[in-house]
C-alpha cells in the first residue's frame, strides 16, 4: 500500500474539463506515421506542421525493452514513499517526486522519476539495478528513435538530414532527460465533464519529446481549433511531440502541442515514459537560416538553450512560454479556451465527504 497524497493536499489538485470523445474520433485527429516508409519524412513534416504530434509506428524499439521498463517502474512506485526519495533523491529538479510539479504551484495526481541522460547511462546510481538497466536498454532504443525523427523533420524541412540530429544525440553537453510518470488510480470522483489533473497542460521546451505509455489512458492534446482530444493509448507506438525548441527553430512552421493527462478513474494506473530531446546550453536558438524565404521576417529573437530553460523553469506549466522571445504577436495566435477548469480547486467541485477520503492506492 503506498500513500501519494493527503486529503490536504488532494484539495489543491485542480479539476479540468475533459472531453467526451470516443477513441475512433480521437485516433482520427492524430496523425499515424510508418517511420520505415519511403515516404516517412514528407508524412512527418505534414504531422509536425498541422498537430504538432503524432502516433509513430514501425519505430524500431523491441516490444520486450518497453515492456520489461514498465514492470521494474511499477515496482519501484510501488516502494514506500521514503524508499523512493532515498533511492533518487527528491526532485530539484531531478529525482523522485509527487504531487508537486515544478517549483512555482503546480500540482497533479501523480509521482514521477525525473533523470538525466548522457551517452545512454542514467545519472541515478542509487536506482533498483533492474530498473536502472531497464531505463538504459530503453533510452539507447527512444533516442536512436528521437534521432531517427530528427532526421526525418530536417528531411521534411528540406535542410540537412543531420542538422537537427547533431544538436541533440551526441552533443557534448547535451539536455537529454527521461521522466518516468505513474499516474495511480484517483479514489476521487470528480462531477459531469471534469477530471483530476493528473499533469497539467502544457507545452514541452526541448526540441521534440517521444512517449510511450502502458494501456491506461488520460493524455489529452490540444488542436489548432482549441478542442481537446483524447489520445488512444498504444503501447505498441511511440508518441512524438514539438517541442518549443523545434517551433522557434522552423519560425512556427511547427508548432509546440499542449497537452495534459487526466488522472486515471478506473482500476488501473497509467504509466508513461518520455525522452526529452533537449541540446546543450549554449545552443543558438533562432530561425533556421536554410527554411526562412526570401524577405521572411524571423517571429522570434534569438536565445540560447540555457537562457530559455531558465526561463521556463520560472513559470507556471500553463504559461505561454515563448511569450517573452516572441517578436510579433502573430505568433502565439491560437484559439483560448473558453472554461479550461472546473473550478480553482477540487474543494469546490467536491462534495465534503469525498475531500475527506485518505488518498491510499494500491
Amino acid at each position: 500500500m503506498v500513500a501519494i497524497t493527503a486529503p490536504s493536499s488532494m484539495e489543491q489538485i485542480p479539476l479540468m474539463r475533459c472531453p467526451k470523445a470516443n477513441a475512433g474520433q480521437a485516433g482520427a485527429a492524430i496523425p499515424c506515421v510508418d517511420l520505415s516508409a519511403p515516404g516517412a519524412a514528407a508524412a512527418v513534416a505534414d504531422a509536425c506542421r498541422s498537430v504538432g504530434f503524432f502516433r509513430a509506428t514501425n519505430h524500431g524499439v523491441p516490444a520486450g525493452v518497453g515492456e520489461a521498463l514498465e514492470s521494474r517502474a511499477m515496482a519501484f512506485f510501488a516502494l514506500p514513499a521514503q524508499d523512493k526519495v532515498d533511492m533518487s533523491g527528491a526532485a530539484r529538479p531531478l529525482g523522485y517526486g509527487s504531487k508537486t510539479i515544478g517549483s512555482n504551484g503546480d500540482v497533479g495526481w501523480l509521482e514521477y522519476l525525473l533523470l538525466s541522460v548522457s551517452s545512454n547511462s542514467v545519472k541515478v546510481s542509487s536506482l533498483p539495478p533492474p530498473l536502472r538497466a531497464a531505463l538504459e536498454e530503453y533510452t539507447a532504443a527512444v533516442r536512436e528513435v528521437g534521432a531517427r525523427v530528427l532526421e526525418l523533420i530536417a528531411e521534411g524541412l528540406g535542410v540537412d538530414r543531420a542538422l537537427l540530429r547533431s544538436m541533440v544525440v551526441g552533443r557534448e553537453g547535451g539536455d537529454e532527460l527521461v521522466r518516468v510518470n505513474h499516474y495511480p488510480p484517483c479514489p476521487l470522483r470528480a462531477p459531469g465533464d471534469c477530471g483530476v489533473t493528473g499533469f497539467g497542460e502544457h507545452t514541452d521546451p526541448q526540441i521534440i519529446s517521444v512517449l510511450r505509455s502502458n494501456c491506461t489512458a488520460g493524455l489529452q492534446i490540444k488542436l489548432r481549433d482549441g478542442r481537446w482530444v483524447p489520445v488512444p493509448p498504444d503501447p505498441e507506438s511511440l508518441f512524438v511531440n514539438v517541442g518549443d525548441s523545434l517551433q522557434v527553430l522552423t519560425n512556427g512552421r511547427f508548432r509546440s502541442v499542449k497537452h495534459r493527462v487526466v488522472a486515471p478513474e478506473g482500476a488501473q494506473s497509467r504509466l508513461s515514459v518520455i525522452y526529452f530531446g533537449g541540446t546543450a546550453a549554449s545552443q543558438r536558438i533562432a530561425p533556421l537560416p536554410q527554411v526562412m524565404r526570401d524577405g521572411e521576417q524571423s517571429l522570434y529573437r534569438e536565445f540560447t538553450w540555457g537562457e530559455y530553460k531558465r526561463a521556463a523553469y520560472k513559470t507556471r506549466l500553463a504559461d505561454h512560454r515563448l511569450g517573452p522571445f516572441e517578436l510579433r504577436a502573430a505568433a502565439s495566435s491560437e484559439p483560448a479556451d473558453p472554461q479550461p477548469h472546473c473550478s480553482t480547486s477540487s474543494s469546490t467541485c467536491m462534495p465534503p465527504q469525498q475531500q475527506q477520503q485518505v488518498a491510499q492506492v494500491y
